[in-house]
């Protein structure tokens, strides 16, 4: 083979080939991505934009508190307890992943609960401690609450015994055994996010008019009397010991920022470009995973360790054992820069199985040119 006795032209393939791997893995270089969240111009609502279908181009909208939820006055919030108001109206029923309405964080990062749309149906998940072969969630739905063009207003009510979900004032779903918060803790500390996850997984197409939540639990003639209100075409913030911890009209911006009428100055930001929260080498959930994916990670870096077998032998200077270890070596660190550097870029995703599947796509390819000995 004219290639492998030619030690130059082997280094410049590997070269080249490596700087078309690095390409092909940041592709298409969208470090800066629009936020497709903007006001509705009559001032109803904040509307959020995203294709029915995942996409690396358009990862829809977001807004969310940059700071912690902070529970003003100091009695504001009950352990355990949790009121949340939300008017909403869902742009389309296409469902490839759960989409993420509203998203609430505890202090550590970790998800505590999210309200989400699967076709037509309100979807309300919370996370627990897992148990023992069992899930690490419990989840509540609501059906046809999310078809397309139809405004809800929807309360949700969480205690330690329960958690019980109003659509129109009207009770729909009580659940026991589920709440949303943890019985030791409360809505203090919390990060809210609107319109996406913080890893920008699975963006929600609609708008939302109005939202509030509060860090006591709501009787059932307390949601009877507010929907009296939202009725009339008001959304107010409470007042004194049933003041909400987070109010928002979304009918104006002030500096990117949607004001918490509540007084508590837990304020949402609406950045004009994807601001995003990643962490790399996660690993592939549900239908977040490709076998299409996993195979071309394996066959493109196939050639590169191929190449690199080929340039060792041609130096003659290792032995077979150091020439395969040392071909692994250089895919290893290549696929390692490409997730490392994808974690900064809101359209791809830092894996741990395309760094696992590289990597042996690197030693198959050495293996292979083991034969030419």
């Amino acid at each position: 083979m004219y290639l492998w006795h030619n030690p130059s032209r082997l280094t410049s393939a590997c070269i080249l080939f490596c700087i078309g791997l690095l390409l092909a893995g940041l592709w298409p270089f969208n470090f800066v991505a629009h936020n497709h969240a903007a006001l509705i111009t009559d001032g109803s609502g904040l509307r959020f934009d995203s294709p029915a279908k995942r996409s690396k181009q358009d990862l829809g909208g977001i807004a969310f508190t940059p700071s912690s939820l902070i529970c003003r006055p100091k009695g504001a919030c009950e352990m355990g307890a949790i009121t949340i108001e939300i008017e909403l109206t869902a742009e389309n029923e296409a469902s490839s992943c759960l989409k993420r309405i509203v998203e609430l964080r505890q202090p550590d990062g970790s998800e505590a609960f999210y309200l989400g749309q699967w076709k037509s149906s309100l979807i309300v998940r919370s996370f627990k401690q897992p148990s023992a072969g069992g899930k690490s969630y419990d989840e509540i739905g609501v059906g046809g609450v999310l078809a397309a063009g139809r405004k809800s207003a929807v309360t949700i009510i969480s205690r330690p015994p329960e958690t019980v979900i109003y659509i129109d004032g009207q009770p729909m779903k009580n659940t026991a055994g589920v709440r949303l918060l943890k019985e030791n803790e409360t809505l203090d500390g919390h990060k809210v996010y609107f319109g996406n996850s913080p890893d920008l997984s699975c963006p929600w197409a609609g708008s939302v008019r109005a939202f509030a939540i509060y860090g006591k639990a709501w009787t059932s003639a307390e949601v009877m009397e507010r929907r009296g209100f939202q009725a009339a075409g008001q959304w107010p913030c409470g007042s004194g010991q049933g003041l909400a911890v987070a109010c928002y009209r979304f009918d104006s911006l002030q500096d990117d920022f949607i004001s918490d009428l509540s007084g508590s100055a837990n304020d949402l930001w609406k950045p004009d470009h994807l601001v995003f929260e990643k962490r790399p080498f996660g690993l592939p959930v549900g239908q977040s995973f490709s076998l299409s994916d996993l195979t071309l990670n394996l066959l493109g870096f196939m050639p590169l360790g191929f190449m690199l077998y080929l340039r060792l032998l041609s130096s003659g200077r290792m032995t077979a054992k150091n020439r395969l270890i040392f071909s692994v070596a250089v895919g290893f660190a290549v696929s390692l820069t490409i997730e490392l550097t994808q974690v900064w870029l809101p359209g791809r995703d830092s894996s741990a199985l395309d760094l696992i599947s590289n990597t042996v796509g690197t030693v198959i390819g050495a293996l292979f040119g083991i034969k030419f000995e």
